[in-house]
C-alpha cells in the first residue's frame, strides 16, 4: 500500500501544482487531508461511516471516481500479487539488499522519491 499512496500522492500534486496551485495548497489538499483528516476517520469509524458523514462534494466525488480508480489500480494489485506468489518480490529483494553498494542504490533511489 505504501507504494500505492506514494503514487496517488504524487499524482495529485502534480496535477495541482500544474493548474496553478502553490506547493502548500497541493501539500495540504494531498498529504494533509489524507494524513489529518480522511485516515484517521476511516480508522476510527470505517469508510460507511464517511460516506454517510462527508460533504455532499466529497460524497459525489467518491462515488463517481471510486470506480475509475478501482480500474485503474486493481490490474496493478494483481500484477503485484502474483510477484509475491513467484516469489519475485523476494528475489528483488534479497538481490538489491546484497549489493555491495547497496547503501549508495538505495540513496539514490530515496532521493529520486523526496
Amino acid at each position: 500500500l505504501m507504494g500505492a499512496i506514494a503514487g496517488l500522492f504524487k499524482a495529485q500534486y502534480e496535477v495541482l501544482r500544474a493548474k496553478g496551485h502553490t506547493p502548500s495548497e497541493a501539500f495540504n489538499e494531498t498529504v494533509e487531508e489524507a494524513t489529518q483528516s480522511l485516515y484517521p476517520l476511516i480508522g476510527e469509524k470505517g469508510m460507511d461511516w464517511m460516506y454517510e458523514n462527508c460533504s455532499t462534494t466529497a460524497r459525489r466525488g467518491a462515488l463517481d471516481w471510486a470506480p475509475e480508480f478501482y480500474t485503474a489500480t486493481k490490474p496493478i494489485f494483481e500484477r503485484l500479487y502474483h510477484s509475491v506468489e513467484t516469489g519475485e518480490e523476494t528475489r528483488r529483494t534479497l538481490e538489491f539488499n546484497g549489493r555491495s553498494d547497496y547503501d549508495e542504490a538505495l540513496r539514490k533511489e530515496l532521493d529520486a522519491v523526496a
